[in-house]
């Protein structure tokens, strides 16, 4: 039931590329996210190999149940490093986060953090709401089904939710 109430809301919240004044998110959004690419996988691996090309990121740490996405990330992009330390991108499933040994406030400025179920439940929903509105985040965008999380520190610190 908490996940059909939070996408009611998302719906009533979020917008398109129209209204986004950040250069850096309305690119990635137009040139990224909204590109037509015929693949048959779940929303997050989407955004996922999406923003790989987009970022022309080399290296990246899979967590928790994302570790088995390894092949798939293959297929698509068969030179890119798949590490257990620092990397371009790192994914996991945003319940798997407090299992890691991970620093979000040492995470490289170019560094993107993709965080799946975001709005499985309430709890899951409060975690993404307090790794927002950390200092170091400075861009966070809600996709509903994912969220990215980025670092940059040229960025003016804003949050976005984007229907893709």
């Amino acid at each position: 039931m908490f996940r059909f109430i939070s996408h009611i809301k998302f719906l009533l919240t979020s917008n398109n590329q129209h209204g986004i004044h950040s250069p850096f998110v309305y690119d990635y959004i137009t040139k990224c996210l909204y590109q037509k690419k015929e693949l048959k996988l779940p929303a997050t691996l989407k955004v996922l190999i999406k923003s790989i090309a987009y970022f022309k990121y080399n290296s990246i740490r899979l967590i928790g149940d994302y570790k088995t996405s390894e092949e798939i990330i293959k297929q698509h992009y068969a030179s890119i490093s798949i590490t257990e330390h620092s990397a371009d991108i790192i994914v996991c499933s945003i319940s798997d986060l407090s299992d890691t040994n991970l620093d979000i406030n040492n995470l490289s400025n170019d560094c993107m953090l993709l965080l799946d179920n975001i709005h499985t439940n309430s709890k899951n929903f409060k975690t993404w709401t307090q790794l927002t509105e950390l200092k170091h985040v400075r861009v966070s965008i809600d996709l509903f089904y994912c969220g990215s999380l980025f670092f940059r520190k040229e960025q003016v610190k804003e949050h976005f939710k984007i229907r893709i």
